[in-house]
């Protein structure tokens, strides 16, 4: 795909650097407003702020015309002449995919992390992915597996247990 067809098909809004711009604000947004936290309860913004930090200059990169931009796309499946990006879903459908990630937020405060984050993957899968019940149990299976290894077991870091389940409950909102 020529440049001249490619800004024709895609927005300059989606092709600009505003993207991983704010990407890297929030993740110093995330860093200053955990400052405070005490050391263990700064493990978890670190690790996102880290993340995103990572993700959004490998995006700038990418998004660039250095030496190798085209390689890194290549490699992270990233670069705007893949026929993925080129894909414009329906105003209804991102609304679709708006409320799932709403209603994980709402059953993340409910129920907690541990639970809430297996059940909607499995969920999400089942009803959207249209996925056999095994791959979303199995999907489930290895997010739940994931988070307790990595945040309890070796982040030694409880997971937030939900409104339901924790002390004081409903009352402490």
């Amino acid at each position: 795909m020529s440049d001249e067809e490619l800004e024709n098909e895609i927005p300059w809004s989606v092709r600009s650097f505003i993207a991983p711009l704010v990407l890297l604000v929030f993740a110093i947004a995330i860093l200053a407003l955990s400052h405070d936290y005490s050391e263990s309860a700064r493990r978890m913004p670190r690790l996102v702020a880290g993340t995103l930090t990572v993700l959004a200059l490998l995006d700038l990169y990418g998004r660039s015309s250095l030496p190798g931009h085209r390689q890194l796309n290549s490699f992270m499946g990233s670069g705007f002449e893949h026929r993925e990006m080129r894909y414009r879903p329906p105003l209804g459908k991102e609304l679709v995919v708006l409320g799932w990630v709403l209603a994980a937020f709402a059953a993340i405060a409910l129920i907690g992390i541990l639970i809430a984050l297996p059940l909607f993957c499995l969920s999400y899968v089942l009803l959207q992915a249209r996925r056999p019940v095994f791959e979303a149990v199995l999907v489930a299976s290895i997010v739940l597996i994931f988070q307790f290894v990595v945040f309890e077991l070796v982040l030694d870091y409880e997971l937030y247990r939900g409104l339901l389940f924790s002390k004081g409950g409903l009352s402490q909102w």
